[in-house]
């Protein structure tokens, strides 16, 4: 899979070397967090298509940055959603670093960027999906936009569990009270976290690591059994690891690079 950042997309579109899409692109668009259940039924829907499959999606979610006091932490950091859209088949991720500017960018500007730049021939978005400065263009708005371009847009509707839409902000709201098998229920697999990079302090037998320096949502205080996967390795090792106020106490060996929660 490729990445291109915004302004690179936005920019030059994809006539770098590399990109082959005579049939032109299917595309999706969202924040990702989590890449949950809901987000797999949008990608797999692209993927369904006989067209080249893109992702267009965020560094952070644009609430958190327009609203840093909402900040609760993300799901997944970058490379591990990168990782997952990877796995799943996507030939392009465009990654938006959301800042002011691009926030002054009306819908139809961004739609027709994605049209021009992507070579967009379908596009598949959620029901709530809103663009533009101050939401000003919402999914219906997008459908009529894409059709007069001559462009299919499938509006799909939340997928639902237990009664309620399957969302970032729900599996959020489990892993902060500890319920991982319900977010994991939502998300459609463990929840992780991704260790590589992290800031880490040595500890008696082991370390803690500090997922808040990279804004990554955890569980509360507690002991917690995982699987520690190291680098390169598909099979993961049973431990335990603590959540407690110094940060994530990984017993030794240390030298893993992402932990999922059994």
């Amino acid at each position: 899979m490729q990445v291109l950042d915004w302004a690179e997309f936005a920019e030059n579109g994809l006539d770098a070397p590399g990109f082959s899409m005579p049939g032109g692109s299917a595309m999706t668009i969202g924040v990702f967090d989590g890449v949950h259940l809901g987000h797999r039924l949008l990608l797999e829907r692209v993927l369904q298509s006989a067209l080249f499959p893109v992702a267009v999606t965020f560094k952070r979610s644009p609430k958190f940055v327009l609203r840093p006091e909402t900040d609760e932490g993300d799901i997944l950091g970058e490379d591990q959603k990168l990782r997952i859209l990877e796995q799943m088949g996507i030939g392009l991720t465009v990654m938006i670093d959301f800042s002011e500017k691009f926030s002054k960018l009306s819908g139809k500007e961004f739609i027709d960027l994605l049209k021009d730049r992507g070579n967009l021939r379908y596009l598949v978005i959620g029901s709530n999906f809103r663009c533009g400065y101050r939401h000003d263009t919402d999914a219906p708005s997008i459908k009529a936009m894409t059709r007069a371009g001559g462009i299919t847009t499938d509006v799909v509707e939340p997928i639902l569990a237990g009664g309620e839409r399957i969302s970032s902000s729900r599996i959020r709201a489990a892993i902060a009270a500890g319920s991982l098998v319900e977010a994991a229920a939502l998300l459609g697999r463990r929840v992780e976290i991704d260790l590589s990079g992290l800031s880490v302090t040595p500890g008696p037998g082991g370390v803690y690591f500090h997922p808040a320096s990279r804004q990554q949502i955890t569980p509360p205080q507690g002991r917690y059994p995982v699987l520690l996967f190291e680098k390169n390795s598909p099979v993961g090792m049973e431990t335990e690891v603590s959540m407690v106020p110094e940060g994530l106490f990984v017993p030794a060996p240390f030298n893993a690079v992402r932990i999922e929660f059994a």
